[in-house]
């Protein structure tokens, strides 16, 4: 099978995010003045509950079916054995999950009322099964899954303008963000059979697998009681409006860091088929570019979003949301943890198969949070859990470092990492005096980026950063065929 470009890969992946972000941009500005933070609020907790469901059905699957199947997809009989085995289980997680939801929509007083947004918000849970995203993660399809997602959110920005007009239409905002963001998953179910023959029969043995999917699994739980429980305790614990702002502080900095993220998930197949195949060299090479590249992109944007979270706010949700502000200030610094994470995990641990480490460290984070989060939402309210889950975003990646620190020992990437450190405090300094004072929320964020940008690149270029050098290489190579081509036509006239 020819390799497919991992810089095209990445790049593809990035705009992948890239549109993930900007559907967010048009429709929650719209969504959050319609709706309210109630009406937000109320979508937001249902889908944090429902995100538990997903996670029961998924069993974790994902991450480690798509290792494995890298490994074996030059293979079309051992690859299609391994997809039906791996549907197998995930469709009877999937039953089980239903069951225990409906369980508790109807015996849990809490969900009374919420007890139709929680049905429409469960679909997820089937689409999600049924998506195999992993199987197209594992064959690098990213440009399909990019125009697949592209034409669904196109859809689904019609039918928000089109059928959301007031407050208590939250529950069709809850539908078509599930068609938004799982819907297309019906074509994937299709188009597999590119890839693999899931009704052909074979002996199927899914012993094999019950060992490290339980491991993943029990990294999921953890790994979800980190990523959502901050939403539910304040659901809990307060009111729907202060997880309408909490859901307006995460919403920027969660969508920032799933746009670097992708990018760098996009290399974990590649690096499993380069270990299954012996090619340690190019592997290593993957992963320090990678290592620089996170760093690179995750700092500057952290910096930008704590500089700009008060016009962010005001532009996409409103003067209702302001009490955000210092929520969204200190959680856009979790993105440079975020993303520390997903490479450690992306690109070190899974691959390695040493996702034993990796449950460790999700174990230990997911009761820091708990027990953070009890403590300062009750003090602190919102804001709490904000500080919260920036602790444990920081925590997180350095019990990972220290846990797998011997399989990095080969990898110096400090002195990239101190570089991004500072030309981010460089470009915050000049925004600070260049931008901190103008009161337009549209010129000011806009000013800020392209100020913000320049600042920032020149820093890093006179710094010699090996990634901002890396990407100018790329762009003087995009710009010279073009003038030799134009300097060989004019020969040839002449």
């Amino acid at each position: 099978m020819k390799q497919k470009s991992l810089k095209k890969n990445a790049i593809i992946s990035f705009i992948k995010a890239g549109l993930n972000i900007l559907f967010p941009i048009i429709s929650f500005p719209y969504a959050s003045r319609v709706l309210l933070p109630d009406g937000i609020g109320k979508v937001n907790f249902a889908n944090s509950i429902i995100e538990y469901f997903i996670m029961f059905a998924v069993l974790g699957i994902n991450l480690y079916a798509a290792r494995e199947a890298a490994r074996v997809r030059d293979d079309r009989e051992k690859l299609s054995k391994f997809g039906q085995e791996i549907l197998a289980i995930n469709l009877t997680a999937t039953f089980i999950s239903y069951a225990a939801l409906l369980v508790i929509i109807f015996f849990v007083p809490k969900f009374n009322s919420y007890r139709i947004l929680l049905l429409i918000c469960s679909t997820k849970v089937l689409f999600t099964t049924i998506g195999l995203e992993w199987l197209f993660n594992a064959e690098e399809e990213y440009g399909y899954i990019t125009v697949r997602q592209s034409v669904f959110q196109l859809i689904s920005l019609v039918a928000l303008f089109t059928l959301v007009k007031t407050k208590d239409d939250y529950l069709i905002y809850a539908g078509i963000g599930v068609f938004s963001n799982v819907g297309s998953n019906i074509f994937n179910f299709i188009y597999s059979r590119k890839f693999i023959d899931l009704f052909t029969k074979t002996r199927l043995d899914f012993k094999r697998h019950i060992k490290p999917v339980l491991t993943f699994f029990s990294i999921s739980i953890a790994g979800k009681i980190n990523s959502a429980l901050d939403s539910v305790m304040l659901g809990f614990m307060l009111t729907d409006a202060s997880v309408g702002f909490y859901a307006a502080a995460i919403k920027i900095s969660r969508l920032v860091k799933e746009m670097i993220t992708s990018a760098i998930c996009s290399f974990m197949p590649r690096t499993s088929y380069y270990l299954e195949h012996n090619k340690i060299d190019e592997y290593k090479a993957v992963v320090s570019k990678v290592c620089n590249a996170t760093y690179f992109f995750s700092i500057p944007a952290a910096t930008g979003l704590m500089f700009l979270s008060k016009p962010l706010i005001l532009l996409f949700s409103g003067e209702a949301y302001l009490p955000a502000v210092p929520s969204m200030k200190v959680i856009s610094l979790s993105i440079i943890g975020m993303c520390s994470t997903s490479f450690l995990n992306q690109l070190i641990i899974t691959p390695q198969r040493k996702e034993k480490i990796s449950l460790i460290a999700q174990i230990i984070s997911a009761i820091s949070n708990i027990t953070l989060n009890a403590i300062l939402i009750t003090k602190l309210e919102v804001f709490g859990a904000a500080l919260a889950t920036t602790i444990v975003e920081f925590f997180l990646p350095l019990v990972l470092f220290i846990s797998s620190s011997k399989f990095l020992r080969s990898f110096d990437n400090l002195i990239g990492i101190l570089q991004a450190l500072a030309s981010s405090f460089s470009m915050y300094v000049i925004l600070f005096f260049t931008c901190g004072t103008i009161e337009n929320i549209i010129i000011q964020i806009m000013l800020s980026v392209v100020i913000g940008c320049f600042t920032y690149a020149s820093v890093t270029l006179l710094l010699r950063n090996k990634t901002a050098l890396f990407i100018m290489q790329i762009l003087m190579k995009r710009l010279k065929p073009r003038n030799q081509s134009n300097s060989t036509d004019y020969l040839k006239r002449k």
